[in-house]
């Protein structure tokens, strides 16, 4: 009877711990292409300043979520996000408006593409 107990306490810490994950990853997807898309229209604007600005927002927070997410999320579409989120605000900063634009939409495509990996969907799990 405890191997049962250590069996259930065991399951119930995974599906814990992955539900947990699930949720900040998605809590970090629709914070990051809100403040995505508010940089596109701010850079479609011409307000190329209030863009560096939140990108350099979204670049700090990034940094900050990026630790916890390592424990769980391969490290390669992590790295591809810090590499994008690095170069927003200099591509604001330089007026430099078609590659910003380039890469904002890159971002939200990655930011998607993350969370999509980790439902726990079928295509996801074979």
């Amino acid at each position: 009877m405890k191997r049962l107990y250590a069996t259930i306490a065991l399951l119930l810490g995974i599906l814990s711990l992955s539900l947990f994950a699930l949720f900040q990853c998605r809590y970090y997807c629709t914070q990051t292409a809100e403040q995505v898309s508010q940089i596109i229209q701010y850079a479609e604007n011409g307000r190329l300043d209030q863009a560096a600005i939140l990108a350099e927002q979204l670049s700090e927070s990034w940094s900050k979520t990026k630790n916890s997410m390592v424990w769980y999320i391969r490290y390669e579409p992590l790295e591809r996000i810090s590499d994008i989120t690095s170069h927003l605000e200099f591509l604001a900063r330089y007026n430099d408006l078609p590659q910003l634009m380039a890469q904002a939409n890159q971002l939200l495509t990655c930011v998607h593409e993350l969370y999509d990996n980790e439902l726990p969907l079928l295509r996801n799990l074979v």
